[in-house]
């Protein structure tokens, strides 16, 4: 039988997290949580119920009110117990609005199921196997490798042609991100350069 991890978002109600519990089968409980609830009694008794049950509960320390935080933790939950051949499903319905959109972002970026536990349990809609990584093609992925710092376009373009891109290719998955929002293009000495825009390169190294 499958592995299974519940990763639930928590904040100082420890019931959300247990409704939950009640609707979604798993094997392994991973709360995301961080700030004054790590030192609240809903924590400690969710922390006792899993040993009860023979379990045990893994905490993921996160800033509830900084969404890059957030989900960061949450994508790194997900894909450490993917890497580990384990199904992952997703509640959002405890901790700080911006934990839950976060956490909720980072199933939809790894196509994995999410829920969200109030009077009675919701399954939101995901595409499972489906992610924002696939919005990118193989030329723009290749674009995103080569910004570990700006770079000027006909650097950019000749490093992808020498992986096998036609200049075409290259040059519109660089307007493309940069429609995106990923990237930013400047004029410095008469060339083009680009740079992964600084809001947005936690991000991009995600999709890299």
């Amino acid at each position: 039988m499958t592995d299974r991890v519940l990763v639930s978002t928590f904040g100082f109600d420890e019931e959300k997290v247990l409704r939950a519990l009640r609707s979604i089968p798993y094997e392994r409980l991973a709360v995301l949580a961080g700030g004054k609830s790590l030192k609240e009694p809903g924590l400690r008794r969710l922390e006792s119920a899993e040993r009860a049950a023979g379990g045990s509960l893994e905490v993921v320390v996160v800033d509830p009110f900084d969404f890059r935080s957030c989900f960061e933790g949450a994508l790194g939950v997900i894909e450490k117990h993917r890497r580990a051949g384990r199904e992952v499903r997703v509640n959002v319905s405890g901790g700080t609005k911006v934990l839950a959109d976060a956490a909720l972002l980072a199933a939809f970026q790894e196509g994995v199921e999410a829920w969200h536990c109030e009077d009675r349990p919701v399954r939101l809609p995901i595409l499972r196997g489906v992610s924002f990584a696939d919005r990118l093609n193989v030329a723009d992925r290749a674009v995103l490798r080569c910004l570990d710092r700006p770079r000027p376009s006909t650097k950019i373009v000749e490093r992808l042609v020498g992986e096998g891109y036609s200049k075409l290719a290259a040059q519109a998955a660089i307007a493309r991100l940069r429609d995106q929002g990923f990237l930013s293009l400047t004029l410095q000495h008469g060339s083009a350069i680009v740079a992964v825009v600084p809001a947005a390169a936690w991000f991009a190294r995600k999709l890299r």
